[in-house]
């Protein structure tokens, strides 16, 4: 799993153990409702994975439902308990969820939704897992970061920090990264968990880091991204937007793409921080950020999907759900996936052509 992401595949929350929310392929040009799927209450800041030809969703209603890619048929649904509804994570045919009723983290067969293991915490689990080569990582609002054997649940390290964990790590070479809501960005070595560096925001961080190459990228309530220096956990820049940023910031080759409670969409440079655009939606947007190809999804509060062109900013389309979009899309297979406060599950693609169309087409 630190290895290159199947392209075909969204097995994390945003895609992948960096959190860096892009794909190199393309998104559809002319996105339309595959189908949808009702769930039992709102898909709130649960965002889908997809591996294996599935899709993984949770929802408010306390369960992790798995579907089929394409057909957007029902397959199984297991329960977690849980009420805030955080992404999963997809690894080695196990898909891992929390709980913020119980503070638990459980493993499910990813085929056929049997519980195979649980782990308790000593706080609520908001936090979506990070799930890597034979591990995985999950913080908690009892304040620890927690590393666990991905096969039996069994505890390889844990470590105090000094706020609430309620939001996913990355990772970034052996070194993880979480956020807390004292505000306080801590790095972590992989291996045993020993503290490497703190970096302090001037308000608490209600979103996941991402990070590429050497840096941190991560949002905060002060109304700042700030890019941080992996190293030594150093500022190299921070960029203020309007509201507090509790989205996580997508990364490209060249580009920083966030969102805010501001309504906006920005586009920065990576290396600087300076603006290179930026878009205003009708409402707050707490839906991350993804790109796939040279296209930006979002969701916002207004209740619209958005694609915007990487490069200008510009609006190449946009969906209409009617629906707050909380939840941060996935996109996998040319299919477009994310869940709304409506409760329903939501596939977006190209559809196939029909004869008659094609027919049309040509006369």
């Amino acid at each position: 799993m630190s290895g290159e992401v199947n392209a075909a595949e969204w097995p994390l929350f945003h895609r992948d153990c960096s959190r860096t929310g892009f794909t190199p392929e393309e998104a559809p040009a002319h996105p339309e409702l595959l189908w949808m799927l009702q769930t039992g209450a709102r898909v709130f800041f649960a965002s889908p994975t997809v591996a294996g030809g599935r899709c993984y969703c949770g929802s408010r209603d306390g369960y992790l439902y798995a579907l089929d890619c394409r057909s957007g048929e029902f397959l199984w649904r297991a329960r977690t308990g849980d009420e805030g509804n955080l992404s999963n994570a997809v690894s080695q045919g196990r898909v891992f969820a929390g709980s913020s009723r119980d503070g638990s983290l459980r493993a499910f067969d990813a085929l056929s939704g049997t519980l195979l293991w649980e782990h308790q915490t000593l706080g609520p689990v908001f936090a979506t897992p990070l799930a890597l080569d034979g591990r995985v990582l999950i913080g908690s609002s009892d304040c620890k970061l927690y590393a666990l054997d991905a096969g039996s649940g069994e505890l390889l390290w844990d470590s105090q920090v000094g706020g609430e964990l309620r939001y996913a790590s990355c990772l970034l070479g052996q070194t993880v990264l979480s956020g807390g809501a004292d505000g306080t960005l801590t790095a972590h070595e992989l291996e045993r968990g020993e503290v490497r560096w703190r970096y302090q925001t001037r308000a608490a961080i209600n979103c996941s880091p991402s990070a590429e190459g050497e840096t941190v990228y991560t949002g905060s309530d002060d109304r700042h991204l700030h890019a941080v220096s992996l190293e030594d956990g150093e500022m190299v820049w921070h960029f203020r937007t309007e509201n507090a940023v509790r989205s996580t910031a997508a990364l490209t080759a060249t580009r920083v793409v966030l969102t805010s409670l501001d309504g906006r969409c920005y586009c920065l440079e990576k290396y600087t921080g300076m603006l290179v655009w930026s878009y205003r939606t009708n409402d707050s947007i707490l839906s991350s950020p993804a790109v796939a190809g040279e296209t930006v999804i979002f969701g916002s509060g207004d209740g619209f999907l958005y694609g915007l062109g990487l490069d200008s900013g510009r609006l190449s389309w946009r969906c209409r759900i009617g629906s707050p979009v909380i939840s941060s899309p996935a996109v996998a297979g040319g299919i477009i996936y994310v869940g709304a406060e409506d409760g329903f599950l939501y596939a977006f693609g190209e559809r196939p052509e029909t004869p008659e169309k094609k027919q049309r087409k040509s006369t």
